[in-house]
């Protein structure tokens, strides 16, 4: 059984009840047990035996209606200390430096209080000269979720966390 989460939904205001529906149907398709909840307004955590990767695909071959962002964890930091989570993203991203040329951190505090700042600027700072930070056309973004118990790392290209893309995102 499974006890970390594989992924985080981000919903529109007020529609997380109606999102937990949406989604089971999309992942209850290919895992029976899978398990959705709502953990604070507006962010939901995705229990199951699938692949986060896989979990991103269900989804996005269907996006749920009330659904805005989607966060497949590829790693689970079982710390909320800053200084812990920027010791442990920079090993995550040390086994990828090398397919990886320019990046870029973004933080979100997920009902628990965290310097996001100290988190993004320490990562920054210790991968600088294995990797660059480039924060107007980086080639993927580090998400860091920070939650209660753990941070969960995404590492996406631009705008592939969103269900929906503007025109603007496009070009």
């Amino acid at each position: 059984m499974w006890q970390n989460p594989k992924a985080l939904v981000t919903t529109k205001p007020g529609k997380g009840q109606k999102c937990i529906n949406e989604i089971l149907n999309r992942i209850l398709i290919k895992d029976i047990d899978a398990r959705v909840v709502e953990y604070v307004q507006n962010v939901i955590l995705i229990y199951s035996n699938l692949d986060p990767l896989v979990i991103y695909g269900l989804l996005f071959a269907s996006p749920p209606s009330c659904a805005e962002k989607v966060y497949p964890f590829q790693s689970i930091i079982n710390a909320t200390n800053e200084k812990e989570i920027v010791v442990n993203v920079m090993n995550f991203m040390k086994n990828r430096v090398k397919d990886i040329k320019t990046f870029y951190v973004r933080c979100y505090s997920r009902g628990i209080s965290v310097d996001c700042r100290e988190i993004e600027m320490g990562v920054g700072i210790g991968l600088k000269g294995l990797i660059n930070v480039d924060f107007k056309d980086p080639e993927v973004i580090l998400h860091v979720n920070v939650l209660k118990e753990f941070a969960g790392i995404s590492l996406l290209r631009k705008n592939q966390e969103k269900f929906r893309t503007t025109l603007l995102d496009k070009i």
